[in-house]
């Protein structure tokens, strides 16, 4: 099954029902879009991939786009016409777009305006490209204006076969090596995503589900399945300041939704201070919130539970590989006598602490966390090796490291992979490392994630000048610029010393933690407790 076929099932069924709204309290409007035009603009660009760019099932269609009415338009046209959409990180410089592109050979490229001046430069090394479309009021010359397709494309119905195993997804993450990963979701795996997320959090036909952060994320996209499934509503809060994202759910009577931990913070900071005055918003229809994409703080739930204390707060887990946000869950019931728990498995999955045979560990025994279930990735596409590593048996290897307590709720133990977590994002500190140590007076260098109270981590380079040699914080960052690593990768704390390695040659990152991040990390718990009382 197609899954895009839920717009016109829902269409047919719900014409003038509102799916998709955008909502700006500072300009107090708001833009719509029912589930009848949002079957007819899927056919319009359905129907234009088709004719005009001669797209066949299978092709891959490049996504970059702000969160927007027109973000899922195009998702979901990409499917209708039976190619592969593969959504990019908006901060994706034009290296990485380079990179992505050249994975996935991608026949035809969508894009918001904003992203055109990172394209263009690159478009001539990507002759496999045939068109290239513009979501904005202005496009080039080399670009079709998404308005005109819009405006004057044929509507006429159009649904692709396809089958539950046929590829309907291409998302990029990062991992391991370093790389972004195209990982595959089939158009069944997206089906079983929508069901098992509705299930897991009572989403449905009466949701207004909350949408604040890009679409690009697997959790924030595949927790809105459940209500493209059963016409629920998606709410897009195009202004994230406290007191306009708070305005924007009450006045939209937004159900519930998922925030990441600076996001929740920015906003419980906003009340605390009294910015926000609670007393100035009616919150009577949300039914409960969930925080992920990185590990949540107990201070931070604390907080939640005394300004928000009927509120039910779920902390999740998950993955792009394993089906997104959702494949763990902490309930509300749990979420306190359970610090730092990432819950249990949910709906239709299942969740396994083993050691390094595959066998299932007792107890408290740290092991690797693997997941099983029908919302997993087909493969990492276009390398089966990498993909029968990772999936063994029906089981994917996450390379987190848990244990399970004695009720079988999930602890992680340490983070197999170094991957740094800056506001949800993730980034690979050797992708950065290689970069430093391409400057030439700088001799080694080693990344980590260093604490920070909103973002939770952000990145900090550790630099071993070559004898003799002198730079400036200032001269490094623009060096990352220069070699075209995206802004939210460029290091923000600095520290010149020398870098222990060990008899092998390895960075002892253990060593440089303990000496630069757990002390921080102390001192910022320190400072928590002296402000809470």
């Amino acid at each position: 099954m197609n899954f895009s076929s839920f717009c016109p099932l829902n269409a047919s069924k719900f014409p003038k029902r509102e799916f998709l709204i955008e909502s700006y309290p500072s300009k107090k409007t708001r833009r719509v879009l029912t589930w009848e035009a949002l079957e007819e603009q899927t056919n319009k660009v359905a129907n234009y991939l088709v004719r005009e760019c001669g797209i066949q099932k299978g092709d891959v269609v490049q996504h970059l786009l702000t969160n927007s009415i027109e973000w899922y338009v195009t998702y979901m046209a990409v499917l209708k016409a039976g190619a592969v959409v593969s959504p990019l990180n908006f901060r994706f410089a034009s290296s990485d777009i380079k990179y992505a592109c050249d994975v996935t050979k991608s026949k035809v490229f969508i894009m918001s305006e904003a992203f055109v001046p990172r394209v263009e430069p690159i478009m001539s090394e990507m002759d496999y490209c045939r068109k290239y479309i513009c979501v904005g009021e202005k496009s080039p010359a080399t670009m079709e204006n998404y308005g005109n397709i819009i405006g004057t494309g044929d509507a006429s119905p159009v649904l692709a076969d396809a089958s539950d195993d046929d590829m309907a997804e291409l998302m990029f993450t990062s991992g391991t090596t370093g790389a972004p990963k195209p990982v595959s979701h089939t158009h069944g795996t997206l089906f079983w995503i929508g069901i098992g997320n509705a299930l897991t959090y009572n989403l449905g036909f009466s949701s207004i589900y909350l949408a604040p952060h890009p679409f690009y994320h697997s959790g924030t996209l595949f927790l809105s399945f459940p209500c493209f499934v059963a016409a629920g509503k998606i709410l897009m809060p195009m202004e994230l300041q406290p007191e306009y994202y708070l305005r924007s759910i009450a006045d939209e009577r937004c159900t519930g939704g998922w925030n990441t931990v600076p996001t929740w913070a920015d906003l419980l900071s906003a009340i605390k201070s009294g910015r926000i005055d609670l007393k100035d918003y009616d919150l009577s229809a949300l039914r409960h919130i969930e925080i992920g994409a990185q590990p949540v703080p107990y201070s931070l739930l604390e907080d939640s539970k005394k300004i928000f204390p009927g509120l039910p707060i779920a902390n999740i887990y998950g993955i792009t590989e394993g089906g997104g946000g959702g494949l763990t869950n902490c309930y509300d019931e749990d979420i306190m006598r359970k610090p730092g728990s990432i819950g249990k498995a949910t709906a239709f999955m299942e969740a396994r602490v083993v050691d390094d045979k595959g066998v299932e560990l007792p107890a408290h025994a740290v092991g690797e966390l693997v997941i099983k279930g029908p919302r997993l990735m087909k493969e990492y596409a276009f390398n089966p090796e990498m993909t029968a590593r990772t999936i063994v048996n029906g089981w994917l290897h996450t390379g987190d490291l848990a244990y399970k307590d004695e009720e079988g709720f999930i602890f992680f133990a340490d983070r197999a992979k170094d991957l740094i977590i800056r506001g949800g994002e993730n980034i690979f500190p050797a992708e950065i490392e290689d970069v430093l140590r391409k400057h030439p007076k700088i001799q080694d260098a080693a990344v980590l994630g260093y604490p920070h109270p909103r973002l939770v981590e952000i990145v900090m380079a550790i630099v071993q000048l070559s004898d003799g040699e002198a730079v400036t914080d200032e001269e490094i960052i623009n060096f990352a610029k220069e070699k075209g690593l995206a802004k939210y990768k460029w290091p923000e704390k600095i520290i010149y010393t020398t870098i222990p390695r060990n008899p092998a040659g390895k960075i002892e990152k253990p060593k440089l933690r303990d000496m630069y991040v757990k002390p921080a990390k102390e001192a910022m718990e320190r400072e928590f407790r002296q402000t809470s009382g």
